[in-house]
Order: C-alpha cells, then sequence, then structure tokens
C-alpha cells in the first residue's frame, strides 16, 4: 500500500495537489473514451428526414340499417429516413481540450523550475520552440501577423519560470503550478478578449497540431514499456521464489503479448487480413499510461537525481500524461481518422520495438536474478550489462524501421490530419473555398483517409454539387467505410432519381454494417417507394431492433402497413401493445385508426404544438389526424388549428379543412356548415372535396334537397350514391333506382345490390339524435334540450321540443335565435316555420309571423296546417286584441 499510495508520505500540500491531478487524469479518461468510442458519430449527426403523405379515410360515417355509407377524406401519413450531417467539430470539445492541455503544460513548466540548470534551459528552448510551432501571430491578438503575441506569451511563461527556477527554489510545486496555471489563466484571456481571429480557441488548437501530435508521440513512446514492466512486477513480486517459475511466466506472457501486436502490426500494414485485435491499441495505451504513473517513479530514481520523482518527475509525466489524453479526445471529437491511426500506429509499433529490445535488456541483466527467484521489479533500472539509454535508443530505431516499413505513412498521416484541421477551421468560418483546399491537400498526403473525403463531401452538399458529394463518399468508403457515408451516398443516388444505385449502395452498406439500423431503415423506406412490401417490412422490422432510435422505423413500419394492410392487420397495428410517444408514430396511429374507424378517446398530445406555432411534418400530421380521429370527442382543435395557418400559410388549406371536423361534429354545427358551404361555392382544385363532406354531413343532420345538392357537384361513385341515398331518403326512390342501376351497368358490384335493398326495406339511418330526443322528450330539461339541440340543430322535431321548452322558461328570445338559426338550412321544414310564426308573435313582430304562417302553408300537410292554424289564429286574436285595448 506505500507503493501504491506513494504520496501519502508528501507534504499537505503535495497531497492535495496529487489528487487533484490524478482527478483531472481521471475526467481526461473519461473525456477521451465518451470520443473515441466512436470519432465520426462525434462529428457527424444522425438526422432524421421527414416526409408526408396523404392517404384516403373514412371520417364521416353514415349508417343505413345494414349498409354503411362513408366518404373519403385525406388522412396524413409520416414516413421517416436517417440522413447523416455535414461534418462539423463538437466546439465545446475544444475547450475541454484547451482546458486539459494548459493544465498540462503548466505542469510540465513546474517541473521543468525544479531541475538542474541545463535541464532546465534546454526545456525553456524546446518551450519556444513549441510557442514558434503554434503560429500564434494568426490569432491576431495584437493586430494582423504581428509577433507581439508569442514575445508576451514567452515572457510570460519564461519569466514566472526563470523566477523560481532562480530566485524562489524554496517555493513548493504545489506553488509553482497555480502560478503557471494563473499564466495560462491570463493567456487565455488575452485570446478570447482581445483576439480578432474568427473562432480563436479552434484556430489555435489547429495551427497548434504539430506540437500536440509530437508532446502525444512522445508520451506514447515513454510509457511503451510499462506493461512489460508490470509483467517483470507480476512475475518476481510477493515472497521470494525458488526455481525457473517466474522466468517461465514472464517469458511466456511477454511473448504473447509481443505476439499480439505483431499481429496487430501485420494487420493495419495490411500484410494480414485476420481480425486479430484481441486488445484494443486503445486500452493498450491507456494501461501502459496508468501504470507509468507508478512504473516512471522507478524510471526517475534510476537518474542518480538528475529527474527527482517527487519535485519532477511526477509532474512531468502526469503533465504530459494530461496532454496525451486531450489531443487524442481532441482528434477523435473532430474524427480525425489519419491522426487517430498515428497514434495507433504509435501505440502498437512504439510498444513493439520497445517492447522487444526491453524484453532483451531484462533478459541479458536479470536473467540469473530470475533464475534465483528474487524480486527483479525492484532492480529493473540498475541493469548489469546492457545499459538502458542503449535501450531506449535501439527501441527507438525500431519504431523508426517498423515506420520506414510503411513508408513513412504515420508521417504524411500527420500531416494529413495537421491539414484536415486546418479545412475544419475553415468550413467552421464559412470559407468553404479554403477548407476545400486545406482538405485537398490531405488527400495529396493520404487519399483514401475518410476524414478529408467526407469532409469534401460535406462541402459539397453545402454548394448543392450532387456529383462531387457523391464520388467524394465513394472514396470515403474505400479504406474506412462508415454507415454515414453510405447513407449519405444513398440519399445523394435518390435525389438524383437513381433508384438501382440508391439500392446497391445501402445493400452494399447493410452488408458491411449488419447492425445499422439508420441503413436497414433507409433501405426499407426504398423497397416501400416501390411498393415492394415485404422486403421494406422485413427490412423495417430488423431496423427496429438495431437502432437505439427504433421510433423511426417502427413509424415507417406503421405508415406501409396502413397502406397495404388488411382489416385483421390493422386491428393488431392500433391495439398492440407495442406503443411510443414519438410524435411521427402517433400520427400514424391515429391514421391508423382513422382506416379502422375507431373514434375512441385517446389523450392530446400537447407537445405537437411548438411554442411559435411553426408546424413540422410530424406536428402538422398528428394535428391533422387527430382533429379527424377525435372529432366526436374534443372540440379544442376546432379554435386551435384555425390560428395556425397564419404561421404556416402553405400549410393553410389542409389545417382549416381539419379544424371544422371537431367544429362539426362536437362544436357548433351551423358555424361548421356555413363556413364549408362557403369554400365549395369557390372554383378551386379542392371544392369537390368539400361539396363531397357538406353533402355527407347534410344526410347525417336529415337535410337532403341539401345533400342532393352538394353531392351532385362530386364525379365518380361517391357522388352518385350520395346522390342515390339522399333522393332514397327524400322519398325520390324513382331517381335512385335510376342512378344506383347506371352505376352497376358502368361497373358491376354487389355492394350497389345490397344498398339498393337497404334503401328500399325502408331503413333509415341510425342517428345519435334520435336517443337524445328521446331522452329530452322523457325528461326535459336544458341539458338534455341542449344535448339534442347539438346533435342536430336542424332538426324540426328536435328545434320543436328545444323551442317550446325555452317558451315555458320564459326564454323566448333564445327559442327564436334557435328557430332562425335552423331556418338557414332547413327551410322546407314546416314545424320549424309554425315555431318562428309562434314565436314571432309573441314578440309583437306581426310581419315576421305572417311571413312563418304563409311557410307553414306552402309546406305543410292540409290537416299539419289546420293543426297550426288554430293556435296561430288565436295568438293572434289575443295579441291584437290587447294592442287595440292598448
Amino acid at each position: 500500500m506505500k507503493e501504491l499510495f506513494f504520496w501519502k508520505v508528501w507534504s499537505p500540500s503535495e497531497r492535495r495537489t496529487t489528487i487533484a491531478v490524478l482527478a483531472a487524469i481521471i475526467l481526461a479518461i473519461v473525456l477521451f473514451l465518451i470520443k473515441i468510442i466512436d470519432p465520426l458519430g462525434n462529428a457527424v449527426r444522425w438526422n432524421v428526414l421527414s416526409e408526408v403523405s396523404e392517404i384516403n379515410a373514412a371520417i364521416d360515417v353514415l349508417q343505413i340499417g345494414t349498409w354503411q355509407f362513408s366518404i373519403h377524406t385525406p388522412s396524413q401519413l409520416v414516413t421517416e429516413s436517417f440522413m447523416a450531417s455535414v461534418m462539423e467539430t463538437d466546439l465545446l470539445s475544444v475547450r475541454l481540450f484547451w482546458i486539459f492541455t494548459m493544465a498540462g503544460i503548466s505542469l510540465i513548466l513546474a517541473a521543468l523550475t525544479t531541475l538542474s540548470r541545463f535541464w532546465y534551459l534546454a526545456g525553456m528552448i524546446l518551450l519556444i520552440l513549441f510557442l514558434a510551432f503554434c503560429r500564434l501571430e494568426i490569432l491576431h491578438v495584437f493586430g494582423d501577423q504581428t509577433k507581439s503575441f508569442f514575445l508576451l506569451t514567452v515572457i510570460l511563461y519564461g519569466g514566472i519560470s526563470y523566477y523560481f527556477h532562480a530566485f524562489r527554489t524554496d517555493l513548493g510545486i504545489s506553488t509553482r503550478i497555480l502560478s503557471i496555471l494563473g499564466i495560462s489563466a491570463i493567456v487565455a484571456a488575452l485570446v478570447t478578449f482581445g483576439s480578432s481571429a474568427a473562432m480563436p480557441a479552434f484556430a489555435a488548437a489547429n495551427y497548434s497540431y504539430p506540437v500536440w501530435m509530437m508532446l502525444t508521440a512522445l508520451f506514447l513512446l515513454i510509457s511503451s514499456t510499462e506493461i512489460i514492466a508490470a509483467w517483470v512486477w507480476l512475475s518476481t513480486a510477493g515472497a521470494q521464489r525458488k526455481g525457473k517459475g517466474g522466468l517461465v511466466n514472464f517469458i511466456v506472457i511477454s511473448v504473447l503479448y509481443l505476439l499480439v501486436l505483431l499481429l496487430v502490426f501485420l494487420k493495419n500494414t495490411r500484410k494480414i487480413d485476420w481480425d486479430v485485435t484481441l486488445v484494443s491499441p486503445v486500452v493498450l495505451a491507456l494501461l501502459s499510461g496508468i501504470l507509468g504513473i507508478w512504473g516512471f517513479r522507478k524510471r526517475a530514481d534510476s537518474t542518480g537525481g538528475t529527474m527527482p520523482f517527487r519535485s519532477a518527475g511526477f509532474w512531468l509525466y502526469t503533465g504530459l500524461f494530461l496532454i496525451a489524453l486531450s489531443f487524442s479526445a481532441f482528434a477523435a471529437a473532430a474524427a480525425n481518422d489519419p491522426v487517430l491511426e498515428v497514434l495507433e500506429d504509435v501505440v502498437v509499433q512504439g510498444q513493439l520495438a520497445m517492447g522487444i529490445l526491453f524484453l532483451f535488456y531484462i533478459l541479458v541483466n536479470f536473467y540469473q536474478l530470475f533464475q534465483q527467484g528474487l524480486a527483479v521489479h525492484k532492480v529493473l533500472y540498475k541493469p548489469l550489462r546492457f545499459g538502458l539509454t542503449q535501450t531506449r535508443l535501439f527501441g527507438f530505431a525500431g519504431v523508426v524501421i517498423l515506420f520506414s516499413v510503411q513508408r513513412l505513412l504515420p508521417v504524411n498521416q500527420s500531416i494529413a490530419g495537421y491539414f484536415n484541421g486546418l479545412g475544419d477551421l475553415h468550413a467552421a468560418t464559412g470559407e468553404y473555398t479554403l477548407a476545400e483546399q486545406y482538405y485537398k491537400l490531405a488527400l495529396q498526403q493520404e487519399f483514401q483517409n475518410h476524414k478529408s473525403n467526407y469532409a469534401l463531401a460535406s462541402l459539397a452538399m453545402r454548394q448543392g454539387d450532387n456529383n462531387a458529394a457523391a464520388y467524394y463518399f465513394r472514396q470515403s468508403l474505400l479504406k474506412n467505410p462508415s454507415a454515414q457515408a453510405y447513407a449519405g451516398l444513398g440519399n445523394i443516388l435518390m435525389s438524383e432519381k437513381l433508384f438501382f444505385d440508391a439500392v446497391h449502395s445501402l445493400q452494399e452498406g447493410v452488408g458491411r454494417f449488419p447492425e445499422s439500423g439508420e441503413l436497414l431503415n433507409n433501405l426499407g423506406m426504398l423497397y416501400a417507394r416501390t411498393n415492394v412490401a415485404d422486403s421494406a417490412y422485413f427490412y423495417l422490422e430488423k431496423a427496429e431492433n438495431n437502432t437505439a432510435r427504433s421510433e423511426v422505423p417502427a413509424t415507417n413500419l406503421l405508415a406501409i402497413l396502413a397502406k397495404s394492410a388488411g382489416p385483421e392487420l390493422l386491428d393488431s397495428l392500433t391495439s398492440g401493445e407495442k406503443s411510443y410517444e414519438y410524435l411521427s408514430w402517433q400520427a400514424n396511429w391515429l391514421a391508423a385508426r382513422n382506416l379502422k374507424q375507431q373514434f375512441s378517446k385517446t389523450a392530446y398530445k400537447s407537445e405537437a404544438l411548438p411554442e411559435d406555432s411553426l408546424l413540422n411534418v410530424s406536428s402538422f400530421a398528428y394535428l391533422v389526424n387527430y382533429a379527424g380521429n377525435q372529432a366526436r370527442q374534443d372540440s379544442t382543435p376546432a379554435a386551435l388549428l384555425r390560428k395556425l395557418p397564419a404561421k404556416n400559410p402553405m400549410l393553410g388549406t389542409d389545417l382549416l379543412l381539419a379544424s371544422i371536423y371537431p367544429e362539426f361534429y362536437s362544436g357548433n354545427k351551423l358555424k361548421a356548415l356555413e363556413t364549408l358551404a362557403s369554400w365549395a361555392a369557390e372554383d378551386d382544385e379542392k371544392s369537390a372535396l368539400y361539396k363531397k363532406v357538406l353533402g355527407h354531413w347534410f344526410l347525417q343532420l336529415g337535410l337532403y334537397a341539401q345533400s342532393i345538392e352538394a353531392f351532385s357537384g362530386v364525379e365518380g361513385a361517391e357522388g352518385t350514391i350520395g346522390v342515390a341515398i339522399a333522393n332514397a331518403l327524400q322519398g325520390n326512390r324513382e331517381v335512385a333506382v335510376v342512378l344506383l342501376d347506371k352505376l352497376q351497368e358502368n361497373a358491376p358490384d354487389t355492394a350497389i345490390e345490397q344498398l339498393k335493398n337497404t334503401l328500399f326495406s325502408g331503413a333509415k339511418p341510425k342517428l345519435p339524435t334520435d336517443s337524445l330526443l328521446a331522452a329530452a322528450v322523457r325528461a326535459p330539461s336544458r341539458a338534455t334540450i341542449e344535448n339534442a339541440v347539438r346533435a342536430n340543430p336542424f332538426d324540426p322535431q328536435v328545434i320543436t321540443s328545444a323551442s317550446e321548452f325555452y317558451r315555458k322558461q320564459k326564454q323566448t328570445s333564445r327559442a327564436y335565435r334557435l328557430v332562425v338559426d335552423a331556418l338557414r338550412f332547413n327551410e322546407y321544414a314546416p314545424e320549424i316555420w309554425a315555431q318562428y310564426a309562434l314565436l314571432s308573435l309573441e314578440q309583437g313582430l306581426l310581419s315576421q309571423a305572417k311571413e312563418g304562417e304563409e311557410k307553414v302553408k306552402q309546406y305543410a300537410t292540409p290537416a299539419g296546417y289546420q293543426q297550426f292554424a288554430t293556435r296561430y289564429q288565436s295568438m293572434r286574436a289575443l295579441i291584437e286584441k290587447q294592442r287595440a285595448a292598448f
């Protein structure tokens, strides 16, 4: 435990600083792991492209005996495809990179101030060179292209470090680190508030790429032997062992480790085509880096005081560790695959070459100690024959040789990664031409790298050049194919109407990424567009089980099944256990319910309406389908949808039509009819639809003459059947027979014969008005009367009962208003005219009463008129007598 928590013997301030540094390393590791899991996913997002289409559903239904007359009106179906976004760097990752990097630089500088003069000066010279490589002048802190900021940075860092080194050697490491962190904060503030460059943090990170690349590679090489050193400790730690057990174990585990590295190297260099990545290089790099926190202590102690671990070695190592982690996370965040491949090569080839030499070093120096079962790990860095410096030099030479085997490809990739970073910078600032040039320079260094090709495809998509985008997407698939590139290529081919090429591209993508739900979904939707329903269903069902966003393929499944499924399957779709709160799925679910004529109560999703009232495809489809499906249950969409066309003019017609359904079925029927009648009178492309709906509503209300007039303007079978039914219910059976016989001649249909039998059997429509009127007559009250009037404000019996009720309640004006409203559409009902005449008399409107009396005489039967006249004449005589007396 003393070896594990070595800082416990340090001073309190050193212990606190050590814990803070280790906590920073843990956070940096977490950041790195988050970014390295899916590098391309950091820079390219999966977006969802939604499209809406219409499907005809029967919302208006009239039951006549065993026959159902319904008309088809549009419901909305949503279909969705995944679309890979253009490549963009997450700027939060840039800020985190600078936080950890500045902390690492501060640790390294603080460690340098504790070294001897020679090593301090050498370190400061390297620091100045690194700052020069950073090209700080591009930040324009003190004007365009001046060296002032570079000089100030050198003075600030050099001044405080020299002050600690030469004048305040008594100060502890914690004070030095905090002071240099303060200088780093000042430098960051100068850049933030004084730079005139666009996105200065991003610019500084990309222009200083070579510095962080070299420091990261240096750290990876420094820690490259730590795993083998750990094998030594594992084989010789504990009580002394007799015999060769420790040596055999060490050799076996070390050889296996080096063999794994060799196989990974051969795979990366395309010498073999085996999937032999038993252990990820990421794991090896992190393991060696973490082990080095303890292992570097022994290496520092072996320097004979040149680099004391407590005052310098620990802080130097952890500073490099932070820089390596933050730079690797930054490269992963930008999906800069050439840089990631270089770092992987440094890990694999560095540990392979350095490991082989280090194994030779151990066996040459400590073979006899192994045989004696001694704790070799305690003297690992105290060689007896072959020196540690020579081992490192030969190991580094081995790394160079392994790089040379690849024709210095890692060097070219490093340059390509640098140009990619500059391309990202200028793409982010909108300088697309300059960004394109940098990406093409990167391709000159490594033409197959995914980053450059995808970025160029992104630029081409921004500029609407589909041919160039398709070319670069194909190029990006050569070496490091991605599901995003396949999706991008497929979308472009579809936009160019190259269906079979798009299918081939997506099939190839699914072959390489069989678990990509996004590609499976897009391939299923391609088949759905050509009505290959079985293939579409297969891929969409597979996509639902292979993507985190399973609601998207589920939405598409609902859409294609709604278009092609039979009644039984639709029943299972609308009543199944699996459901999603996803708005697009809810919209399609409501459309399926409309198809099945299931109008039971369902909850409204308030999130469907954005705060700014600007509708997207999903919210539009949901609101329209909800208004139709819940028209009999919820009247609120009527007022809600009427307000939306002002913000959504392109959707205005559909929104207004949807709004009128809840108005008719749950709100003010008179208002709904007047509105729809005015639309039907206009000569536009939807006037036939309006007339069809209007005719059906008139049928439901028993206004057969008006229904005939409306349906007469509708071409096709629905219009003819509507006219025939209205005539039959009005008593004109001969006209109905002629119309239905003519329809049968043109298209023989047994359903027409069933309709004829139903109509001529004397069957009447089943309407909710009948039961509501019976309830009002049986137990007259305000509630029962209002329910009956709301169901049919034009029915003569309903209006008669209601007006009589209100007259008894001394609410003559209310009764009069009901009668006047009813006469707007039912002007041939003598019962309503009778009420009009009587109510006019009560209010002293004798001329209106006279008009009502004449209408009753015109439309009523003689017996009916005689019954009315008796009551009317007596009331009129009484009123005239009262007037004469007055």
